[in-house]
């Protein structure tokens, strides 16, 4: 059975996390103002961020605290994001102006050894898979995933949509997960997200919390 063909899956990855974890590479609720745009050394997708992509990074600040500099990754069609090499991290809006294309290696694989699993052209990092496999099978392949949640084969063939399986799922809303090894968990219902974990899993004094619309 494809991966991603069941009306089983619920937001495993793409619905779990809708704020930059990332921006908790130091405390979040310090809150302190970032470097200003002439002095920012933020890379998407492989490519240092224009005027315009500061703007949109700035913005984005404005509503959810700061984002400190680093490489991140991308994708377009969904609103995906995370630190380059990494899994999901945030689901922002899509088709900003955030770097270029999204690389097939943005989360540490790219050749099809890592995970198999292509979605957007980006090989899923293995933590992206595991969440996946919590609802459903993953079978390695080639994915399309857009903002109004198709889901189909590179090919174009379509498969489901991500928000009908999730209503179907009946556990769409809310949704909590908690991961005890890594010291995080992330609640996520109308209006509200909530984050929580650690940048280290074993440095409590890295410990940060994160609330939108709570």
């Amino acid at each position: 059975m494809p991966a991603f063909s069941s009306a089983r899956l619920m937001p495993a990855v793409f619905g779990l996390f809708l704020v930059f974890v990332a921006a908790a590479a130091m405390h979040i609720e310090a809150r302190a103002a970032g470097p200003q745009a002439a002095d920012r050394k933020i890379e998407f997708n492989g490519r240092p961020l224009d005027a315009a992509g500061l703007k949109i990074i700035q913005s984005i600040e404005q509503q959810v605290g700061p984002v400190p500099d680093g490489r991140y990754w991308y994708d377009g069609r969904t609103g995906a994001a995370g630190l380059w090499g990494g899994p999901v991290a945030a689901v922002i809006a899509p088709g900003l102006a955030l770097g270029g294309a999204l690389p097939a290696q943005a989360s540490g694989g790219g050749d099809g050894r890592l995970t198999g699993v292509f979605v957007n052209g980006r090989e899923l990092h293995p933590f992206d898979v595991k969440r996946l496999q919590t609802v459903g099978a993953v079978v390695p392949g080639r994915y399309n995933w857009d903002s109004a949640g198709n889901v189909s084969l590179e090919n174009g063939q379509p498969l489901f949509n991500f928000f009908a399986a999730v209503r179907q799922s009946g556990r769409g809303d809310p949704f909590y997960t908690k991961d005890a090894n890594n010291h995080s968990s992330a609640f996520v219902s109308k209006g509200c997200t909530a984050v929580s974990g650690r940048t280290r899993a074993s440095d409590e004094s890295s410990t940060y919390d994160y609330y939108v619309g709570c």
